[in-house]
């Protein structure tokens, strides 16, 4: 009865010890892609304008859905698939020195061919896996432009030509996700045939033991089953090795995002002066989005306090480069702006959002209310203000039409 009480206690202190490690390895997995993802929304609220020029958003969104996803699930199930595999492995080793130094060291000899496969097959599968991901955020893009773009694409016909550029690309992506899925299957059969091989070698070895009597075949059933029992450990690590790849892939693309650095940052000495008040100058500047395509070259402007100006001109002309410029979207490539006599990189960035406004040429709208878009800027507006803010824009009417108003 004490054996079996005792025995019944080991398999619940065993059962608790894996639902611990299950449950914490699960929250690890979620606490790290909610990391990440905070960590990535963040910095991309605080990248300069330049970067969203020259990145899609397709790119951005895969580095936020499924490259978090997937760095997760290997830091996860991945640590958990490893630790249950290595403490196997270590076990399985530990009874076959006892049974046997000198087969042991056979078994053990497989490991450098192990190791010169996974990392044969590492350098394929991450090629693939890295082209694939690339495909991805390609793929993404276009869905995203032609949901947002979807009226401009029927009012030129464009479906047809849509769809053909479209299946082109995923078409690049099946083929780079069928090369990785291969190499993937071929990796875990090689592992398999190496493994088969020491278990061959071994026999033999053991066979000339026993017939020199210094095995008996209760120790060759015995080692045999110990190097079975360590060949499905070895199978989920290769496994996981080739998993680990694809997260390697999503990890360098989000990591690379992570180190890009905004291009316009506040200055050791930048300051908040409160009000921002007097004359706007542009002394001789230039600037353009592209090297040797300037779009604004030795421009000079002086807008006096209270002055009312517009700006007209043919498109590309540089008229909203130069309200960009005005709320240091960008910065100019020479010359400078002055607010109020001061140069406007000598004011906190965040001083000058706030005290500029800018009704932008593409309006956005938040998912929400409308009351919590017009407040968007300005999260301390009373309802009153709101109100009167949609009013002075012409919109109070229209907006009270709604059911709720």
């Amino acid at each position: 009865l004490e054996l079996v009480v005792f025995y019944a206690s080991l398999i619940a202190v065993q059962a608790f010890g894996v639902f611990c490690f299950i449950a914490l390895t699960g929250i690890l997995g979620q606490r790290v892609q909610y990391d990440l993802r905070a960590r990535i929304f963040n910095h991309l609220q605080r990248l300069s304008f330049s970067y969203f020029d020259r990145t899609p958003v397709g790119w951005i969104m895969s580095r936020l859905t499924s490259d978090t996803q997937r760095i997760a699930e290997l830091v996860s199930w991945g640590l958990l698939d490893v630790t249950w595999a290595l403490v196997n492995i270590l076990t399985a080793l530990t009874f076959m020195l006892t049974i046997n130094w000198k087969l042991t060291l056979i078994v053990a000899a497989i490991i450098p061919v192990l190791v010169y496969v996974a990392a044969w097959f590492k350098k394929r599968i991450l090629v693939e896996y890295r082209l694939a991901r690339k495909l991805n955020s390609q793929i993404t893009g276009q869905y995203n432009e032609n949901i947002t773009g979807v009226r401009v694409t029927q009012a030129l016909n464009r479906q047809e030509k849509n769809l053909d550029e479209f299946a082109e690309l995923t078409a690049d992506m099946q083929r780079a996700s069928y090369r990785a899925a291969w190499y993937s299957a071929l990796f875990l059969p090689s592992v398999q045939l190496i493994s088969a091989l020491a278990i061959g070698s071994v026999l033999w070895f053991s066979g000339v033991n026993v017939s020199a009597g210094e095995m008996t075949i209760g120790g060759i059933q015995a080692f045999v089953s110990y190097i079975i029992f360590m060949i499905w450990p070895v199978q989920d690590l290769a496994r996981v090795y080739a998993s680990m790849q694809h997260a390697i892939a999503s990890a360098e693309r989000s990591f690379s995002l992570l180190d890009t650095e905004p291009e316009i940052v506040n200055r050791p000495d930048a300051v908040d002066p409160g009000a921002i008040t007097g004359d706007i100058e542009f002394d001789h500047v230039t600037f353009y989005y592209e090297p040797d395509k300037p779009v604004l070259q030795d421009f000079n402007l002086h807008v006096r306090a209270g002055e009312t100006i517009a700006l007209v001109g043919e498109t590309g002309g540089g008229k909203s480069t130069i309200v960009n410029l005005l709320c240091r979207f960008y910065e100019p490539k020479e010359g400078v702006i002055r607010i109020g006599g001061r140069d406007y990189t000598q004011l906190k960035l965040e001083a000058i959002h706030s005290r500029i406004g800018v009704v932008l040429q593409t309006p956005h709208l938040f998912s929400g209310t409308i009351r919590e878009n017009i407040r968007y800027g300005r999260l301390d507006a009373t309802d009153e203000e709101v109100e009167e803010a949609a009013k002075l824009a012409g919109a109070h009417d229209f907006i009270m039409a709604f059911e709720n108003g």
